[in-house]
């Protein structure tokens, strides 16, 4: 068997971690490139505090959206700061800009989160998006990042939708590097599908089962706990190492669908692919106590499980513009049998309908 691992350097997660930033970045250099969204600076840039007057740490302010037009302007202020790295501190897709950006000028880079939202600060992809949103380039860049410092302070402070769509983005984790192991995919690392890939997937998946609600009333209360830590172990590291290196396929698949329709822009990526992970389980006629297992959890943590839930109204043109753009130059080829728009079409369908009738369940107790 073939076995390629992509993982971070370094995995810091602790209470405070971000003290540590300035010995972190005297690793690499003295002058840095802080990449952040206005909104992520301007409530967590007060614990940005480096005491240390050797180090020179600026700022480029980005948007929301990963583009190649945010990209370049990363590569600019990085070039006229005659900066030594790259620093990506907020969400996903602010991490994703700063990983493009790090990649482009061959430089270190340093991932804080702000959110567990998904699984992408460990990640050496950068998914790359429209003006209007869309995907339009998955971006496998020459290494992930050379720190990951996650301050479970920090996230602990984040609001719980976000939260909740790390979950959902995770709960896909081990279907996904399961399918690909059935199909013989090569993942994103360059192989296909090892022993070690399976194990942390099913690690991640267990963690979510066993402490995914627990890990929910951490977040509501404002106060870590045990559960909290794990969760978000298993949303950043496991689900980054497990995705990457295990593969993905058809809730990324569906997710992708979904983005390229402006009728989701409301919602985040965890949130879609929680639904998709739903929607593989009823391509792959899972049995009914694999598919109760995870509708129980995604009520339980607040997932939507059902198209009111997300807010969108199944129209046909929807639906197979979403299912068109899930089979078309996607993961989905990376599932062990073929699945047409139309077998697309039909698991979303099922997925809601049965996702409806557990809802019913719940509410009728």
């Amino acid at each position: 068997m073939n076995v390629v691992l992509r993982s971070p350097g370094i995995y810091c997660q602790m209470p405070g971690a971000i003290s540590y930033l300035g010995k972190y970045v005297k690793m690499f250099g003295k002058r840095a490139l802080l990449v952040s969204t206005l909104g992520s600076f301007e409530r967590y840039g007060n614990r940005l505090v480096v005491e240390d007057d050797s180090l020179t740490i600026n700022s480029a302010i980005v948007e929301r959206e990963t583009t190649q037009l945010e990209i370049d302007n990363v590569i600019e202020q990085f070039a006229e700061n005659k900066s030594e790295l790259i620093i990506g501190f907020g969400g996903g897709k602010t991490l994703d800009t700063a990983r493009a950006a790090a990649d482009a000028v061959n430089c270190p880079l340093i991932i804080v989160p702000t959110v567990a939202s998904n699984d992408a600060p460990c990640s050496a992809l950068a998914v790359i998006h429209d003006e209007n949103g869309a995907v339009t380039e998955l971006r496998t860049t020459k290494r992930n990042p050379d720190i990951v410092l996650v301050d479970t302070d920090i996230l602990i402070d984040a609001p719980e939708r976000l939260f909740v769509a790390g979950l959902g983005d995770a709960l896909a984790t081990y279907f996904e590097a399961t399918a690909c192991s059935k199909s013989g995919a090569l993942t994103l690392a360059g192989a296909g599908s090892s022993d070690i890939s399976l194990t942390l997937s099913k690690l991640c998946f267990d963690t979510l089962i066993n402490y995914g609600s627990a890990a929910i009333h951490a977040v509501r209360a404002g106060m870590a706990n045990d559960a909290f830590d794990k969760v978000i172990q298993a949303t950043i590291y496991l689900s980054g190492i497990g995705f990457e290196s295990g593969g993905v396929a058809a809730a990324h698949a569906i997710n992708d669908g979904f983005s390229a329709c402006p009728e989701s822009s409301h919602l985040y990526h965890g949130e879609i692919v929680g639904f998709g992970t739903l929607s593989m389980l009823m391509l792959e006629n899972a049995d009914s106590e694999t598919v109760n297992t995870v509708l129980d959890f995604m009520c339980n943590v607040g997932l939507p499980v059902s198209f009111e839930q997300l807010g969108i109204d199944p129209t046909d043109d929807l639906l197979m513009r979403v299912a068109d753009a899930a089979c078309t130059k996607s993961v989905m080829s990376n599932m062990p049998f073929e699945v047409t728009p139309a077998d697309v079409i039909r698991a979303m369908l099922k997925a809601d309908l049965i996702g409806k009738s557990k809802l019913a369940e719940n509410e009728g107790r």
